[in-house]
């Protein structure tokens, strides 16, 4: 047994890779709370909410981390399109990277993903899926979950240019309500986020070329709702397409069953 997943006698029989994780999610949120400048909010509630779960052993806590460190990489990913040097990537990636390493271990995923809830009232419902299962139902809320954080950033700087468009916020309402329906263990949210990728992807299709030309300072032809994000555009499009191409082999299922 690797020396990291070794229970701790006196951390209720938590392993070690439990107790850094929960060090470090600790330390984020200190981190944040005092940072110059004042925290940001929903990066500190991301971070609480985290290490709460973790601590909690809630069931989804380990699927959450590693969600919440993909987004974070995610979310650096247009920004390195403008030209941002290697330090910058550095900077903000080592520690998600670091974070996800230490997450995607075999027996976190048997304590949290595969192992039975500590929540008496709100039992485990993936240990009745097989593993490959579950990998589907992970990867489909990484991928919609990351596209769900890009629409966001996205348009919260819309209104400065244009009118911020309905469907944006439709399909951030629907990937929320999906995701939590594959955390219940519903499959249907699996046909969800294919529907809300697909939707996003044929929406955003349109405004590739012009993206793309707006990033190199050209922005005729732009919708004015994209003019603060050109460079959201073709990243949020490729995670649409992802959840898409993840979700399909499942999605396909339950439309036979019907």
């Amino acid at each position: 047994m690797n020396i990291l997943d070794r229970n701790v006698s006196w951390a209720a029989d938590r392993s070690v890779r439990e107790l850094i994780v929960l060090l470090g999610g600790v330390t984020l949120c200190t981190v944040e709370w005092t940072r110059i400048g004042g925290p940001d909010i929903g990066n500190f509630l991301v971070y609480v909410g985290a290490t709460a779960l973790f601590a909690s052993r809630f069931y989804l806590a380990r699927a959450v981390a590693v969600g919440a460190c993909i987004g974070a990489i995610v979310q650096q990913w247009p920004h390195l399109r403008y030209g941002s040097s290697a330090a910058d990537l550095e900077t903000t990636a080592v520690l998600p990277v670091l974070a996800i390493a230490l997450l995607c271990s075999r027996d976190l995923v048997a304590r949290f993903d595969r192992g039975e809830s500590r929540w008496s009232w709100l039992p485990n419902p993936w240990t009745g899926f097989t593993t490959s299962e579950t990998r589907t139902l992970r990867w489909s809320c990484y991928a919609a979950g990351a596209l769900g954080g890009l629409l966001d950033h996205t348009f919260q700087i819309a209104p400065y240019f244009a009118q911020t468009p309905t469907w944006p916020r439709v399909a951030m309402v629907a990937i929320i309500c999906m995701i939590g329906l594959l955390g219940l263990g519903r499959a249907v949210g699996l046909l969800g986020i294919w529907a809300v990728g697909l939707w996003t992807a044929v929406a955003l299709a349109p405004h590739l070329g012009a993206a793309e030309r707006a990033i190199a300072g050209d922005l005729g032809g732009l919708d004015p709702a994209f003019w603060g994000g050109p460079h959201y555009v073709l990243p949020m499009f490729l995670l649409a397409l992802t959840a898409v191409v993840v979700a399909t082999p499942s999605a396909v299922r339950l439309i036979r069953r019907v």
